[in-house]
């Protein structure tokens, strides 16, 4: 397989702006516009009525935040939504601070066919939000970020996920002294056709992607990873974290994961590592700058440099 290596354009724009809660049964990742504006339609400002809202949430349900809420427990996205009748779950520009749990992740997400956008998910005691089982959720205009492992991360089988323009910053495990918390995690166990597009990760204790074990094929096109390993803008390093940009594998696995039109620059590490995957990784329009340790390493069909 030719492996090309092109350089890209100007770096994507940080910042990203909120959707109005109104655009989202117009936006659900299948295509289709939905049920939305046909089915229940509610908007909650306690963490009382929040929870209550999801666990009761039917396919074509549309829960919005109007108000920043605190979490004291786990966030659980169990029910399921159909192709053609998502659950939606707009945060309408407001966050989840998650500094009341006491342990554990966020968001765990085990149901299926979800909209999840325009909300930022900040400082759980673990993973910011967490894909667990299930799959064909569209998660756009996310944020996860200070959280006390990897902000977003897909695993056990969940499948079919569309990460849209979602951002993760300043993600570190303290207790682990940085191993763990990447910008976003797809490893060890999850499923097929998982896709990001558009988004970036910044200043996360350990990588910025990391596809450690993951057994199927990833898809990271036209996303940014930029000072991962680094835990803040005065580059303080932690004890253990790795600080790669994309972090495309393991040794033992042959996937072929695929990058298109992807940056790394500044990060601690390389800025594209293959980790021993043998796999003929897919590398094309993509970027490679101003790394600390290597701008391409262990790809193949692209020599180390």
């Amino acid at each position: 397989m030719k492996v090309t290596k092109i350089l890209a354009g100007a770096a994507i724009a940080s910042a990203l702006l909120f959707a109005s809660c109104s655009n989202i049964a117009a936006t659900d990742g299948s295509g289709t516009s939905g049920e939305a504006s046909r089915a229940v339609n509610t908007t909650v400002k306690t963490e009382s009525a929040l929870q209550t809202a999801i666990k009761n949430a039917t396919a074509g349900s549309t829960i919005n935040l109007g108000a920043n809420i605190k979490l004291t427990k786990q966030l659980q996205l169990l029910n399921s939504g159909t192709a053609s009748s998502k659950i939606n779950f707009n945060g309408c520009g407001y966050t989840l601070d998650c500094s009341g749990i006491s342990s554990g992740w966020g968001v765990k997400v085990n149901g299926s066919y979800w909209n999840i956008c325009n909300m930022t998910i900040t400082k759980a005691p673990d993973c910011g939000i967490v894909f667990q089982v299930g799959g064909n959720n569209y998660v756009y205009y996310v944020k996860t970020t200070y959280n006390g492992d990897s902000g977003l991360q897909i695993y056990n089988g969940s499948h079919d996920n569309y990460i849209y323009k979602c951002e993760s910053y300043y993600n570190y495990d303290k207790a682990n002294g940085g191993e763990n918390a990447d910008g976003y995690a797809c490893k060890l166990s999850a499923g097929k056709n998982n896709v990001f597009e558009g988004c970036v990760a910044a200043y996360n204790s350990d990588d910025g992607w990391d596809l450690y074990g993951q057994p199927y094929p990833v898809t990271i096109k036209n996303c940014t990873a930029k000072y991962n390993g680094y835990i803040n803008s005065s580059y303080q390093t932690t004890a253990n974290g790795d600080g790669n940009g994309f972090k495309l594998g393991s040794a033992g696995i042959s996937v072929a994961h695929v990058c298109q039109g992807d940056q790394a620059y500044g990060n601690l590490a390389s800025g594209f590592d293959g980790n021993g995957n043998s796999g003929k990784i897919s590398v094309s329009n993509c970027n490679s700058y101003n790394n600390k340790k290597y701008q391409w390493y262990r790809i193949s069909g692209i020599a180390n440099k």
